[in-house]
């Protein structure tokens, strides 16, 4: 009878670790792995006049995917700026609302500690649909700003 309250006593808590799920820690919803000491720094010190379109995200996939959305407004500028780290951007890809698609060769290191940013100029007044952002495989995080064309920030 005792080996089935200590059976049953191991099960409970073997359970109860189990079904835990890790809580997000980042605002975009993405959770953390990783133990954070410090808070990330921000990226560069975000302007007045932009809009953060993806919080810090891993440089680790390869190609990311940021939706954006009709309802965040139109844009004349990307800027991607290192959080942490440094990070190796190949390519920005910009998919319109209307169907149509830019691609931007970047091939730039975006460095956190030298505040090195990479700025995308969006060649059409439409609203974007999705972002892919490609990366080297690498360790640092970088963030994504869209500037507001002609003022039409909606807020967040």
């Amino acid at each position: 009878m005792k080996s089935t309250a200590v059976f049953a006593f191991i099960l409970a808590g073997a359970v109860a670790t189990a079904s835990a799920q890790p809580e997000p820690t980042e605002p975009s919803g993405r959770v953390s792995y990783t133990d954070q000491a410090a808070p990330a720094k921000p990226a560069a010190a975000q302007q007045s006049s932009e809009v953060e379109l993806a919080s810090p995200t891993p440089a680790n996939h390869g190609t990311e995917f940021i939706v954006v959305g009709r309802d965040a407004g139109q844009f004349s500028q990307l800027r991607l700026a290192a959080t942490s780290g440094k990070v190796i951007v190949r390519r920005v890809r910009i998919f319109f609302d209307d169907g149509t698609q830019q691609a931007v060769d970047v091939d730039s290191v975006l460095d956190s500690n030298r505040s090195k940013d990479a700025t995308v100029n969006v060649k059409a007044a439409t609203a974007i649909d999705h972002i892919t952002v490609t990366t080297e495989n690498g360790h640092g995080q970088y963030a994504v700003y869209g500037t507001a064309a002609h003022g039409n920030l909606t807020a967040q």
